[in-house]
């Protein structure tokens, strides 16, 4: 199957767009160890000199922001800490969740009602709103008020921010996947199978497992689109990845800047600009936000018809149905759990 993957155009456009992207970052900070300077005076056509921040044409291709800085370079800067994060937050969700699900479907069948409710309800809370509820202090207000001795570093921040972003959304994707294996344990070859007297691993391993390993891979995708769209909408808030710091631009202006200038952080410190005379400055991290994003969709659509086209599950290739047996597996579809969310 995965060469089937590369074949396809969708896929394989938006992971080059993807791995390019990130191997051009983490040359960049082999190279210059994310140092971005700032840009000398420029003078126009007249000789007289340009105040900065300079647009696109002025100093291209992105311009310079408010501290005078390459847009370009700090956009390559932060590209790696953004979608680094962004793939490890997907993981540290999907992964942990398809382990309980399994949890709560073989376990926990008695309170399944009440957990369904629950979960149901809280997902009609925005989880960027729960997310900048649970951060604030530790983030923004707390560096704010109590700068000189503010117990919390970039570290500590990191670990807040990765923690919280993944407890969020591990309750429904967890019933997610619990009500998957539910769907999968209700056709006619389980009961074969416990008569037989098959046990739970036997259960995950020959019958879950075939039908459950393409949908985590889709789901993925999936998560990382709804990840780095959380990560945008907390930046809107000052929200940023690993916290910031409260520096002075070139316009004498107080503001707090990502300590990572990782896109959110960008994203936020330059927001205000579309209401100035700079606002390519705004633009910018949302292109490319757009365009990780729009990258990711790609990959879906791809992965979804090569698993669509390709996937059979090995008990289905094994098995040979004597013609006054239904063959319960080819009734199943594989791939209800990406379409259901």
């Amino acid at each position: 199957m995965a060469k089937n993957l590369f074949k396809n155009g969708y896929f394989t456009s938006g992971l080059v767009y993807l791995v390019g992207l990130l191997g051009v970052s983490v040359l960049y900070f082999i190279i210059t160890g994310d140092k971005v300077p700032e840009v000398g005076l420029i003078k126009d056509q007249n000789g007289d000199m340009i105040s900065p921040p300079y647009s696109p044409l002025d100093y291209p291709p992105l311009g310079t922001d408010n501290f005078n800085r390459s847009v370009l370079l700090l956009i390559l800067v932060g590209a790696k800490y953004t979608i680094g994060i962004g793939i490890l937050i997907t993981l540290l969700r999907v992964i942990p969740a398809v382990i309980l699900g399994l949890v709560v479907h073989f376990n926990l069948k008695g309170i399944r009602k009440p957990l369904n409710s629950i979960v149901d309800a809280s997902n009609f809370f925005p989880p960027s709103l729960l997310a900048f509820l649970l951060m604030n202090w530790v983030m923004l207000e707390g560096p704010l008020m109590n700068p000189d001795h503010f117990p919390y570093q970039f570290a500590d921040k990191l670990l807040l921010y990765i923690i919280i972003m993944v407890v969020i959304s591990l309750p429904s994707l967890t019933m997610l996947f619990a009500n998957e294996y539910d769907k999968i344990m209700s056709n006619e070859f389980i009961s074969c199978s416990k008569v037989l007297g098959a046990s739970n691993r036997q259960y995950i391993t020959k019958h879950i497992r075939p039908f459950i390993v393409p949908q985590i891979f889709l789901i993925m995708i999936r998560e990382f689109i709804i990840v780095m769209l959380l990560i945008a909408h907390l930046g809107v808030l000052s929200i940023y990845i690993g916290g910031s710091s409260l520096q002075e631009d070139t316009f004498g202006n107080s503001m707090f800047v990502s300590l990572s200038n990782e896109w959110s952080g960008l994203l936020g410190g330059w927001w205000t600009f579309l209401w100035t005379t700079y606002p390519w400055i705004a633009f910018i991290p949302v292109i490319f936000i757009s365009l990780t994003i729009l990258s990711a969709k790609f990959m879906l659509i791809g992965a979804s018809k090569v698993v669509e086209n390709y996937y059979v599950p090995d008990d289905m290739e094994d098995q040979d149905p004597a013609p006054h047996t239904s063959n319960a597996e080819a009734e199943i579809d594989p791939f209800s759990l990406v379409k259901e969310k």
